[in-house]
């Protein structure tokens, strides 16, 4: 068998090799899906509160990011469905910042609030969220000490926090998030780092695995 045809299956080999490669990380991209604009800091490992039916849990926030559009909390009514809730972001001055609301009848467990926000924005510093029903709710979050920075209930200080996920409007790709994955994997870098960096990365990584590729074939063939 000449060497042309004894190359062909290690070609083959590298051809598909590559092929999978570049469509596994197109079909990564293109996946659609909620994605996230922030938290409050506060995860949700326990049920923080239990809040009566037709009350109020309050509580200190730090302000809303600009794209946030919705939020999503840990809910649980003891196997019931979940009541009406509605949400309010308040600033210092009492102002409203944002609100929404969702109607009876999820499934206990996480839910999603769409909120609307006031024009022209402001920043929040207070979250309110109302109980519709007559049950009791238990909403998750982390316990702490008790703090003037406490979650309230009711008007009463209660030991702990709920945790609270802002997420963007609709689904998106990454590659529609790729300008804002730019601008944050420059936070945190000196100060010549900016929004740049990550398509620089790219660049190099997609020219690693090109003279990676390019090697291997050299040796095998």
């Amino acid at each position: 068998m000449s060497r042309k045809y004894a190359d062909l299956p290690v070609r083959a080999v590298l051809a598909l090799g590559v092929t999978l490669a570049v469509g596994l990380l197109l079909l990564e991209m293109s996946a659609s899906a909620p994605r996230t604009a922030g938290s409050d800091h506060v995860g949700d490992p326990v049920f923080a509160a239990v809040v009566p039916g037709g009350g109020v849990l309050c509580q200190p926030v730090s302000p809303l990011p600009d794209d946030a559009r919705r939020v999503r909390l840990l809910i649980g009514t003891y196997g019931r469905p979940v009541p009406d809730l509605s949400i309010r972001f308040t600033s210092a001055t009492g102002v409203s910042v944002a609100h929404g609301e969702l109607a009876a009848g999820a499934r206990e467990g996480y839910v999603t609030i769409p909120i609307a926000r006031a024009t022209p924005p402001g920043p929040a510093s207070t979250i309110c969220l109302h109980i519709g029903g007559s049950a009791r709710v238990a909403i998750g979050g982390e316990r702490a000490p008790t703090t003037a920075d406490s979650e309230r209930v009711n008007g009463t200080l209660d030991a702990g926090d709920i945790g609270l996920l802002y997420l963007r409007a609709g689904n998106e790709t990454w590659w529609q998030l790729f300008p804002v994955l730019s601008q944050r994997f420059g936070f945190g870098k000196a100060t010549f780092f900016g929004a740049w960096t990550l398509p620089a990365v790219v660049i190099v990584m997609v020219g690693v695995w090109a003279a990676a590729v390019r090697l291997l074939a050299r040796e095998l063939l």
